[in-house]
């Protein structure tokens, strides 16, 4: 999706349920971000409003499933998570491409419900082509 037709999407008030936002291109990147939160309302952090990055993205999974008690939907921004990119020498490695691959998997399965409950935000300084962006691409896709 471009840029252009993100704008329109989001100036006619409409959402979807999973973002994937990458590139060098910050401006827009934040501007985009901003209005999606706007859109979707009151965030309460912790209740429906969830930040992870690659400190906290062993938290994704159990955030994704865990119910949002007294609203509709719940908004998770992953930012920077490293589920992106090919594997690196870093310890976290393994657990990183667990999790990559428990979140493809669940995405699959459980798209219909993840529409229904979640809006998930994806900032990324840059990805590469793996299985998960293909997943991801076949629900939504959004490129800054």
């Amino acid at each position: 999706m471009t840029s252009e037709a993100l704008e329109k999407e989001l100036s006619q008030g409409k959402l979807n349920s999973i973002y994937l936002f990458y590139g060098e291109e910050t401006y827009l990147l934040e501007t985009a971000v901003k209005k999606i939160k706007k859109l979707f309302g009151e965030r309460i952090t912790g209740i429906n409003y969830i930040e992870l990055d690659e400190e906290t993205i062993k938290n994704l999974m159990q955030e994704i499933q865990m119910p949002c008690f007294g609203y509709d939907k719940k908004m998770i921004v992953v930012k920077n998570s490293g589920l992106f990119k090919k594997e690196t020498k870093k310890k976290t490695t393994a657990s990183v491409k667990e999790i990559r691959d428990n979140l493809e998997e669940y995405l699959k399965q459980n798209a219909k419900d993840i529409m229904q409950n979640i809006i998930l935000i994806f900032i990324e300084d840059t990805i590469e082509k793996l299985n998960i962006t293909k997943t991801i691409e076949s629900i939504r896709w959004c490129n800054m």
